[in-house]
């Protein structure tokens, strides 16, 4: 079957279908509360034309897919602005030849592993600048994630390309800083080592990337799943996640979000021996509505609604509980 063809409510997806789709592969994008509120941080770091900001999370908080959905917004606010995105590889020394060649290759440059570092630091500047000229910007976003791979040196490299991005080309570069919680550490030995032109470049406002923090935050998340307007699948067919994947128990009424109270549930009994529940990170979530789907799937009927057994299970197949004091403190 065409999958640009709105398929037929009544058959069950093919084992092609299910294989490519974005929730049974761990692929899905979605404006979660917290990608919401740091669009909002962005739209005015761009419009404000700030020199960068800071966002710390905690693992598996959904920093790196938070990037993704940040970046096509933003694409759709700003469509004259560049924007690259490279995640940080930690060295146990630098060096600005590699540094160089790392960021040529996030910005997808076929010569990034070419040439000296004078070489690759004046292709490198020249690319974004070509890149803002051919858009007539005169800003240029750029991504970094596992920030906390970056120390004193690097960022140092980076301030002077955007120096010479502002002063040559008349370009501003805006570092957006994603990393985990280690970034608080960062910027403190930054600031006692007296690199405050660090800080009040890429760290003077520094924010919390926060995983789904209340039941209400959990709603929204689920709704989306129900939603084709953010969620169709596949390309044209009209069909949100759940409605493609319960299609029977969708037509009858049933809907994701009726599920939040005993998904968040589980949560809270999960959480219980070490303190009580704070907050889910995104992929823990994602990965327990995935499992719920998986094992829901052949039970797909009309009037069809999870137990608290099916979301147990998944909860407990996710690894959150596992996770907790560990990846972050309740």
């Amino acid at each position: 079957m065409n999958l640009t063809t709105k398929p037929n409510v009544e058959c069950a997806p093919t084992p092609e279908q299910l294989a490519s789709h974005p929730v049974l592969r761990s692929k899905i994008r979605l404006p979660t509360p917290s990608i919401r509120t740091a669009y909002e941080v962005l739209a005015n770091t761009a419009f404000q034309r700030a020199p960068g900001c800071c966002f710390y999370a905690h693992p598996r908080f959904g920093k790196t897919e938070g990037i993704t959905v940040l970046a096509d917004q933003l694409t759709q606010s700003f469509p004259d602005m560049p924007i690259f995105s490279v995640s940080a590889a930690w060295h146990p020394r630098f060096s600005e030849l590699t540094f160089m060649g790392e960021l040529l290759t996030a910005c997808t440059h076929v010569m990034a592993s070419l040439g000296k570092v004078e070489q690759r630091r004046a292709r490198l500047r020249n690319f974004m600048w070509t890149q803002a000229k051919t858009r007539n910007s005169d800003l240029i976003m750029l991504f970094v994630d596992e920030a906390q791979n970056w120390h004193e040196p690097e960022l140092t490299t980076l301030r002077d390309l955007a120096n010479e991005l502002a002063m040559e080309h008349k370009v501003q570069l805006i570092a957006v800083l994603f990393g985990t919680p280690e970034l608080t550490s960062l910027r403190t030995a930054l600031i006692q080592s007296g690199r405050i032109d660090l800080i009040g470049r890429f760290m003077i406002q520094q924010y919390e990337f926060r995983g789904v923090l209340t039941p209400e935050d959990l709603a929204i998340i689920m709704s989306f799943y129900d939603d084709a307007e953010v969620s169709e699948y596949p390309a044209g067919s009209g069909y949100s996640y759940s409605q493609f994947l319960m299609r029977q128990a969708y037509a009858s009424g049933w809907r994701l979000q009726s599920e939040i109270e005993t998904l968040w549930g589980q949560y809270k009994l999960a959480a219980q021996a070490s303190g009580g529940l704070n907050q889910v990170g995104m992929l823990w979530v994602a990965d327990s509505i995935r499992r719920f789907f998986m094992a829901s799937l052949e039970y797909d009927h009309p009037g069809f609604h999870g137990s608290v057994d099916d979301w147990k299970t998944a909860v407990a197949q996710s690894g959150f509980k596992d996770s907790l004091g560990i990846t972050y403190i309740t």
